[in-house]
C-alpha cells in the first residue's frame, strides 16, 4: 500500500483524494477522526453524503496509518528548498487557469447581471454578489490553458516583440511586459470581445499593473457580465468600477 499512497500524494489533490477514499469506505465521522489525528483539513459536505461505516476498525486503522505516511511524504516537499521565480510562475499559471476556468463554466444570475451592467454603464450602486450558476454542459467547450503552459516553460515563449506571433499578448505576460500585454489583449478583444481568453489574460494584466485590483480575479465572471455587449473600451473603466471598496466583487 505504501507504494499506492507515495504515487497518489504527488498528484495534485492527492491528500484530499486519500481522505475522500476512507470516507467511502468506513465513514465521515470514522475519517474525519483520522484526517484530524494526521492534521489534514477537511471541508465538511464535499462530494455528498456519506455511506454508513463498513469495516470501521481496521479500515481505520489502516487509514490512520496510509494518511500518517502520506502526511510525512507531504511535509517533507513542502520544506523542499524552490526556486522563487519558479514558485511565482507556478501561482501565475494557477490564478491565470482559475480566472479563465470560471469564465468559461460560472455565470452571474441574471438579475446580478443586470444590475453590474448598469453600475457600469449609469453609476448605479454595484449589486450583491450572489452565488454563480454553472454553465450548462451543452455550452461548454473544451479548452487547453495554453497560457498556463507559457507560464511553466517560459523558455519556449516566442519572442514577445514579434507584433503577429500568434498569442502574443500571453507572451508578453509571461515575459512580465503587463502594460504591453494589457494592450495586445484589449486589441485582440475588439474583434472577440467576450472570449474568454483574453477577458483573463486582460484581468491578470490589469490587476499586475493595479495590485490593488486583485479582487476582480475571485470572481471574473462579474467583470464579464459588466462588459458583456460591449468592446474593449470599457473594459478599464469597468475594473476600476468593479475594484472599488466594499463587498467583495
Amino acid at each position: 500500500m505504501t507504494h499506492v499512497v507515495r504515487k497518489v500524494i504527488h498528484r495534485p489533490g492527492g491528500l484530499e483524494a486519500l481522505i475522500y477514499a476512507v470516507r467511502a469506505v468506513s465513514g465521515k465521522d470514522d475519517a474525519d477522526r483520522i484526517a484530524a489525528e494526521a492534521g489534514i483539513r477537511t471541508d465538511g459536505e464535499r462530494p455528498g453524503a456519506w455511506p454508513a461505516p463498513v469495516f470501521a476498525d481496521d479500515v481505520a486503522r489502516q487509514a490512520r496509518r496510509l494518511l500518517g505516511e502520506a502526511a510525512d511524504i507531504d511535509a517533507g516537499r513542502l520544506r523542499e528548498p524552490v526556486d522563487g521565480q519558479a514558485v511565482a510562475r507556478a501561482r501565475a499559471a494557477a490564478a491565470g487557469h482559475r480566472a479563465e476556468w470560471r469564465l468559461r463554466h460560472l455565470r452571474c444570475a441574471d438579475e446580478e447581471r443586470a444590475g453590474l451592467a448598469a453600475a457600469v454603464r449609469s453609476g448605479t450602486p454595484l449589486p450583491l454578489p450572489l452565488p454563480p450558476r454553472l454553465v450548462p454542459a451543452a455550452e461548454r467547450t473544451h479548452w487547453r490553458d495554453e497560457r498556463g503552459a507559457l507560464y511553466l516553460r517560459p523558455d519556449a515563449a516566442t519572442d514577445p516583440a514579434a507584433d503577429t506571433a500568434p498569442g502574443r499578448a500571453d507572451v508578453l505576460l509571461v515575459h512580465g511586459e503587463a502594460a504591453a500585454a494589457r494592450e495586445a489583449y484589449r486589441e485582440q478583444g475588439a474583434a472577440t470581445p467576450g472570449d474568454p481568453h483574453l477577458l483573463a489574460g486582460w484581468l491578470l494584466a490589469h490587476t499586475a499593473l493595479h495590485p490593488g485590483h486583485r479582487r476582480l480575479l475571485a470572481r471574473p465572471e462579474r467583470f464579464a457580465a459588466a462588459v458583456e455587449g460591449e468592446g474593449p473600451e470599457v473594459w478599464e473603466h469597468a475594473a476600476h468600477r468593479l475594484a472599488t471598496p466594499g463587498p467583495p466583487v
